[in-house]
């Protein structure tokens, strides 16, 4: 089931308040649509709206507002109620099915907001409703205790701010929210900072400084105008990692200008960006990262990051890197999530973590394409695979204590930050898993063809070597046959 975030605009509506009831429901109905019949003040006829006080959710919903939308209150029969509906955003979720799947779809939705971004709207005069479709069936000519066919959109609203902040952690964070974002085109110089040589908080700084002079020579500059820091990232992305910095403006995206001498355009990608708003001096910026990699991103299940770009954006708000009162925004692109698909409906629960898991022990899986597949949290446990094609697969956070690797073809694959277990001996706790098993043995390569493999910046201390062939094998640049060659004349033993 899918929750879908919406704008909707203000919605007039004249209502019939009613206890919360079924029969009362289409008792209202047919006494509103009387009234109503002919009016000119209706706005349209093919749905019939039950709006539901969010603030009653707290201990139980006892009140409903059946009615139609209006275009205005001019002329309305005394017996009706007139109600307005701020636009603002609503999660949607459609209902269309028997009486158990409009159950599941308001617990869906439930466990959506307990679980995700977004807060629920549920103060005091705040309204969600359901809008029910009148054709082919009309609900509400159905009594309630006979009808097992729903057909409607839930419209739960949605609070402004984010519940995702944290004001003692991350102080100078305003306000945090998911927006649709568009294509940008960005003109501006571009540099590269390299951090392994660069401070990239004092060269930011610093390049923007000869930039400024210059933006004045960009032609056709969207309007407001904001400057725009575009970080630029090759992959893979990971901490303190290089990248290209433009500092420059948006253009207008019909804009046929010449780029001015030594400039570069670059065209910011359609995507939903996590927009997070940033108060106080510039040498408090690192929280911004802090906050949407280490708290917001790993808080939520409902979008994954794109890790190629992100940029910040300064209009009249931002007063200078120095002032406490400056206000930015950084925006971080991401994607919604792919629907997660089941295998199985039987589940086990991974005593460990605690987490419920498709349980397909046993089962033996033949002849299946997982391309482009997305497998996470995936308990694999003495499984065995066989002929398995692995090209241009990705795998990250994987334990693989204890295990056998026989007969792989792995040209071209690279091992990245390989750990071992901080701990003096093996240790088996009584449920295996990645927080209690810990294994020490050494690892073991037997029988292989590593020529041409590469060793860059790793502890090989204490490894063993025995009986392998060494041509042209070479430490720091100087050929291991050599050295070998100079300890046996050196007389060692």
């Amino acid at each position: 089931m899918n929750v879908e975030i919406v704008e909707r605009p203000a919605i007039k509506a004249a209502v019939l308040r009613i206890p919360r009831d079924g029969n009362l429901v289409r008792e209202a109905w047919a006494k509103v649509t009387a009234w109503l019949d002919g009016h000119p003040a209706v706005a349209e006829r093919e749905h019939g709206y039950v709006f539901i006080p969010e603030w009653q959710w707290a201990t139980e919903v006892t009140t409903l507002w059946v009615g139609m939308a209006v275009h205005h209150f001019d002329g309305l029969p005394a017996e009706l109620e007139a109600i307005t509906i701020p636009a603002k955003r609503f999660a949607k979720m459609t209902v269309q099915g028997d009486r158990t799947q409009m159950e599941a779809a308001y617990d869906a939705l439930f466990k959506w907001f307990a679980e995700g971004t977004y807060a629920r709207d549920t103060r005091e005069g705040s309204f969600g409703f359901e809008m029910n479709r009148l054709n082919p069936m009309n609900p509400f000519d159905i009594p309630a205790d006979e009808i097992d066919s729903f057909d409607f959109d839930i419209f739960a609203p949605i609070l402004s701010e984010s519940k995702l902040l944290v004001p003692d952690r991350y102080p100078g964070i305003m306000n945090v929210e998911v927006r649709k974002g568009r294509d940008r085109r960005i003109v501006g110089a571009e540099t590269f900072i390299d951090q392994k040589t660069t401070k990239a908080e004092r060269a930011i700084p610093a390049f923007w400084e000869s930039v400024m002079p210059r933006l004045r020579e960009i032609a056709d500059v969207k309007q407001p105008l904001a400057t725009i820091g575009l970080y630029r990232y090759d992959p893979p992305f990971g901490p303190h990692q290089d990248f290209r910095y433009v500092a420059g403006v948006e253009v207008e995206a019909q804009s046929k200008a010449p780029l001015p001498e030594g400039m570069t355009e670059v065209t910011v990608p359609e995507n939903d960006f996590v927009v997070v708003t940033y108060r106080g001096k510039a040498s408090g910026l690192g929280q911004v990262w802090d906050y949407f990699h280490g708290f917001w991103f790993p808080q939520q299940a409902e979008y994954d990051a794109v890790d190629d770009f992100e940029f910040e954006r300064h209009d009249e708000r931002y007063l200078g890197a120095d002032d406490e009162r400056s206000l930015f925004e950084m925006h971080f692109p991401v994607r919604r999530r792919a629907k997660d698909k089941r295998l199985t409906d039987k589940i086990v629960v991974d005593e460990k973590g605690g987490h419920v898991l498709q349980d397909l022990r046993g089962e033996r899986v033949r002849m299946a394409s997982f391309q482009n597949a997305d497998l996470h949290g995936i308990d694999m446990r003495s499984s065995r695979l066989r002929h398995v094609n692995f090209v241009g697969s990705e795998l990250e956070h994987i334990y693989f204590a204890g295990v056998h690797v026989d007969e792989i073809q792995m040209g071209g694959t690279v091992f990245e930050h390989i750990r071992r277990p901080e701990a003096i001996q093996s240790r088996l706790d009584e449920e295996p898993g990645t927080d209690g098993w810990v294994n020490v043995e050494p690892v073991v390569f037997r029988d292989s063809d590593l020529s041409t493999a590469r060793f860059e910046g790793c502890n090989l201390s204490d490894v063993n070597i025995n009986n392998c062939r060494l041509d042209g094998m070479t430490i720091d640049g100087i050929p291991v046959t050599a050295l070998l060659e100079h300890y046996l004349k050196s007389g060692a033993k």
